[in-house]
């Protein structure tokens, strides 16, 4: 069943929120193909498939004039001023790191994914393949993104952009990731584990990637999920277009994660045609409950990832369960504090090499105690470089408001950051960031870095810290100068042992590769402790 909504919202208080959203909703949407897949019988393991010459398509962005701009005006020297006033004493602590791709070969980009059980399972992914590990780094099992779809989907083109979650409801995993770069082979490969233990069967689904017709396929999954569903949005872009011209429009697929768990009937949602004054909203990004997952609809986030400097939020609701068939879409327009925008290109120790730092696009967001915490990279503007853009969106019920920081530190680059909850007690609003760091006198490597809102008052960020150290510049066979660097990392709570997060991210390697690096992280959050607080002044 499809349904055509139009909704105009408008709320007048500090200030003005309007939005005018145009959308469609599909309810039952079939899938394309169903299948099992026993990850314990290493029969079909596709170990050739490994290509490390292998890229991913980049994901589509309208910011080539931007970057060429800004790298032509880019200084090779740097302020000695934070944008965000730190301190040491709640240094996040790494408890554990390690290579996060014992088996396989390092993905262009990385697109670094994990998830991690309350038993210490981890599940690595990246462009290509799939770890699963114990908590100390130890091999469990391992799998190709292609042996996984063999001999289900056809003719097949290319695996790549994996995105992996633990479900601490039910106990189970789920991966994502897309099949297919053109209107002809595209597909959204969904997999939920059969039981808790992901070395054993999983049930796989195909998604239809082109799923309005015409010469288009999905690009770029963000993905989220609450107690009865899995959230996938999705780019669909137009065949052999250019970045700047190809995009056609976002769409939300609402999964019900029982069906999939089950190996039923899929039951899932799709939510299209989402516009904004006559124009599509671009890069969606679902919001993680961090800790209160049984709701009913799913709050998710844009912006303008295209521009030079922009403050325009789109606050996205499903306020319904794919299982109701009732499930409609509401959209926001909010105004940020601080003004994000298209970060410059990253330099790497040997001049001339840079990496690749895409957009502006929402990458990450947790929703904790009624308010809303994301992440982006952004531009930071005196003197140009590559920061973090963090918001925090509060009076959710009433009338949204946005508050924007930016994270940087000189001489530095930073990039494609995610954000976990990392509160020691349910009643903090504490996260966990990690970003991909570089500089002119340091490799590319992994950072996290702590922060808290205290008494509804102050913020408070401790220091950068660095996870994993880079080896090398990061030198694919690529021809260019620029290399793709991302295009994102991630981190999850450890849901049975509040305060601590797991991350991955990459580093270069010796051989100039982009390497994987998992780590356990725990908060120190001493302030918990503390009556008495120094307020700092806004920064």
């Amino acid at each position: 069943m499809v349904r055509g909504l139009k909704l105009f919202v408008c709320f007048i208080a500090l200030g003005q929120v309007c939005a005018q959203s145009d959308y469609k909703v599909t309810n039952n949407v079939p899938v394309f193909k169903q299948w099992v897949v026993d990850f314990s019988d290493n029969s079909k393991l596709d170990v050739v498939a490994i290509n490390a010459g292998v890229v991913a398509p980049p994901p589509f962005s309208n910011t080539k004039e931007i970057k060429a701009k800004l790298d032509a005006q880019r200084k090779h020297s740097f302020s000695e001023k934070n944008k965000v006033t730190h301190r040491s004493d709640i240094d996040p602590k790494v408890l554990t790191g390690f290579n996060g791709k014992p088996l396989g070969a390092a993905g262009i980009p990385n697109d670094n994914t994990l998830a991690v059980s309350n038993a210490g399972i981890v599940v690595s992914a990246i462009n290509t393949s799939v770890n699963i590990l114990d908590a100390e780094g130890k091999g469990l099992k391992f799998r190709t993104l292609s042996g996984i779809v063999a001999g289900q989907l056809g003719i097949l083109d290319r695996f790549y952009d994996p995105k992996v979650l633990y479900d601490p409801i039910n106990d189970r995993f789920i991966l994502v990731f897309l099949e297919g770069s053109e209107s002809s082979d595209t597909r959204i490969v969904v997999g939920f584990t059969q039981t808790n233990d992901p070395t054993g069967l999983w049930n796989f689904y195909a998604i239809n990637g082109n799923p309005i017709g015409g010469a288009k396929w999905s690009d770029y999954p963000i993905i989220a999920h609450n107690k009865e569903d899995l959230y996938i949005t999705v780019n669909i872009l137009r065949d052999n277009e250019s970045w700047q011209e190809g995009f056609v429009q976002s769409v939300i697929w609402q999964v019900d994660k029982n069906s999939g768990y089950a190996g039923g009937t899929l039951i899932q949602n799709m939510f299209s045609d989402i516009n904004f004054e006559n124009k599509p909203v671009w890069s969606i990004c679902p919001v993680q409950p961090a800790l209160d997952m049984d709701q009913k609809g799913m709050f998710l986030l844009s912006v303008r990832p295209d521009a030079s400097a922009n403050d325009t939020v789109f606050l996205h609701e499903i306020t319904n369960t794919a299982a109701s068939g009732q499930a409609t879409h509401t959209l926001k327009v909010l105004t940020t504090t601080e003004k994000y925008g298209v970060p410059p290109s990253a330099l790497q120790p040997k001049l001339g090499f840079k990496l690749q730092t895409n957009d502006t696009r929402v990458l990450s967001a947790s929703l904790h105690l009624g308010e809303i915490q994301y992440v982006q990279s952004t531009l930071v503007s005196s003197p140009l470089s590559s920061g973090i853009y963090h918001g925090t969106i509060t009076n959710m019920a009433t009338n949204p408001s946005v508050r924007g920081r930016i994270i940087s530190t000189p001489s530095m680059d930073y990039a494609y950051p995610s954000l976990a909850f990392a509160g020691q007690t349910a009643d903090e609003n504490s996260m966990i960031m990690t970003f991909s760091h570089v500089s002119e006198s340091q490799f590319p490597g992994t950072s996290a870095i702590f922060y808290t809102f205290k008494d509804g008052v102050n913020d408070y960020y401790s220091d950068v810290k660095p996870i994993k150290l880079g080896d090398s510049v990061i030198n694919t066979f690529l021809a260019d100068s620029i290399e793709r660097w991302g295009d994102y990392t991630d981190i999850q709570a450890q849901y049975n042992d509040l305060g601590a997060v797991w991350l991955c991210g990459s580093y270069g390697d010796v051989s100039g590769k982009n390497n994987v690096w998992i780590a356990k992280v725990r908060s120190n959050n001493v302030l918990l402790s503390i009556e008495e607080m120094f307020v700092y002044p806004n920064p």
